[in-house]
């Protein structure tokens, strides 16, 4: 048996982090492909977890976005 865990951010997650990383909303659009393959790769699973946070306190400043290398694409 060959097996994969993904764990991305939640799209809600994703605002706080300070670099750039995929997150589920992105991941969506390649699960239909992802299963076409795995009717033909047999005895192998992929699961994906999406972590969240449990709530933000506005009195905590967050740690501002660069805007160096590709962040201004």
């Amino acid at each position: 048996m060959t097996g994969c865990f993904l764990v991305v951010p939640s799209r809600a997650l994703y605002p706080y982090l300070t670099d750039r990383i995929g997150n589920m909303g992105e991941l969506k659009p390649y699960l239909p492909l992802w299963n076409a393959a795995s009717e033909k790769v047999k005895d192998a699973a992929l699961r994906i977890y999406a972590v969240e946070h449990d709530l933000t306190d506005e009195k905590v400043a967050t740690i501002p976005k660069g805007t160096d290398g590709r962040a201004l694409r």
